[in-house]
């Protein structure tokens, strides 16, 4: 279970997310999903939603009744979404979703044909709010539980308080800054990244425009489909030019492997990079996944993917967000097509993150020893 907080801490965070991340207006429809654990905060967003003049409808699964289904249904109806859920989606003018559930132990154990039609309607789900313009945010403190704490390595109780302080804040004082980095990766040609770590790293940049997540979707987002945002957010990632990367880089922040659609934490990561190829790698821990997950994988596995810089003060100690954390630098090899690039190899992509290194971007620094220039 999650412990119990304050009303108003529930509702300072509901409001933050509807003005300033959703940026709701009266008489407009919100959609809000959510596990039975995170329902006090669900109930804090209907709450703020109505005093804005928003039309709330609330969608709770329970989690009880969720994992007896699994449990008891035959594996062909589990994971089936009817045509009123999609109804409801396509009415909404934007989307809240709690994210769940919280027996992160449990799902893990689950066997892959059954996590496979639990996922299956993703696509169908992304296309939908791309297509509908509807704006929609995620929020994972129902994630948080005491076996991806120790996966991560991170405090338990400090990674919720995060989560909660990050998600508050204002996300419109990330924009100024997310719009300068971003606006350096785009017209710079070449980026090295320093630390006194061993990280000595050169990739080039070729025009693509950056991705700027500053957890604020405008009307500019809506636009190009960039309808999806997890709070808390702060982050500028620009896809690099797959065919160059001449260095090494040494993470010192824990990173993760996505590999078939299961999350692997790498810690103490050494990439060294040949003639635009992985030619080597080393980690602390996660190594042996890495290997065994890199050897099945295909084209575009060993190649530069994503070059990033986080943008949030408020984030240091949140698994997957990481690279977040106000100027930490990322990068990644495999698929970046997500990000506009080229590498769209299927199931796989692993990240590296370094706190207190130096970008320079054709000679300009954007990062100087770990902090925004």
């Amino acid at each position: 279970m999650l412990p119990s907080y304050p009303e108003p801490q529930m509702r300072e965070l509901a409001r933050n997310i509807l003005r300033h991340t959703l940026r709701m207006k009266r008489g407009e429809n919100l959609l809000i999903e959510t596990w039975s654990s995170t329902l006090p905060w669900a109930s804090s967003m209907v709450v703020e939603a109505r005093i804005l003049g928003v039309r709330p409808m609330l969608v709770v699964e329970p989690e009880e009744a969720y994992w007896t289904s699994v449990a008891d249904a035959p594996p062909a109806n589990v994971g089936q979404v009817g045509s009123h859920d999609w109804a409801a989606l396509k009415a909404a003018d934007a989307h809240m979703y709690f994210y769940g559930p919280l027996d992160t132990a449990r799902e893990e154990t689950l066997p892959e044909p059954i996590v496979g039609r639990i996922e299956a309607n993703d696509h169908e789900w992304f296309r939908l709010v791309e297509k509908n313009g509807v704006r929609s945010a995620r929020w994972d403190l129902g994630r948080t539980s005491e076996v991806s704490a120790r996966r991560y390595g991170v405090d338990l109780e400090r990674w919720r308080n995060e989560l909660i302080d990050a998600a508050s804040l204002d996300p419109r004082t990330l924009q100024k800054d997310g719009a300068r980095v971003g606006e350096l990766l785009r017209r710079g040609r070449e980026a090295r990244v320093t630390h006194p770590n061993g990280t000595d790293l050169t990739l080039r940049l070729t025009g693509r425009r950056p991705k700027i997540d500053d957890g604020v979707i405008d009307d500019a987002d809506v636009k190009a489909g960039n309808v999806v945002a997890v709070v808390p957010s702060g982050v500028t990632a620009v896809a690099v030019d797959e065919t160059y990367a001449e260095g090494t880089f040494v993470g010192n922040l824990i990173g993760v492997m996505f590999a078939r659609g299961v999350e692997t934490p790498l810690r103490g990561g050494v990439l060294t990079f040949r003639k635009g190829r992985l030619a080597e790698s080393s980690f602390e821990s996660g190594g042996e996944a890495f290997r065994r997950e890199f050897a099945k994988m295909g084209k575009g596995k060993d190649r530069p993917g994503i070059l990033s810089v986080g943008l949030n003060p408020r984030i240091s100690s949140i698994p997957l967000l990481f690279d977040q954390a106000r100027g930490v630098i990322t990068v990644s090899i495999g698929r970046n097509s997500w990000a506009g690039g080229a590498t769209r190899t299927p199931h796989f992509a692993a990240f590296q993150s370094l706190k207190g290194g130096t970008l320079q971007i054709d000679g300009t620094t954007v990062v100087d020893a770990g902090t925004l220039a």
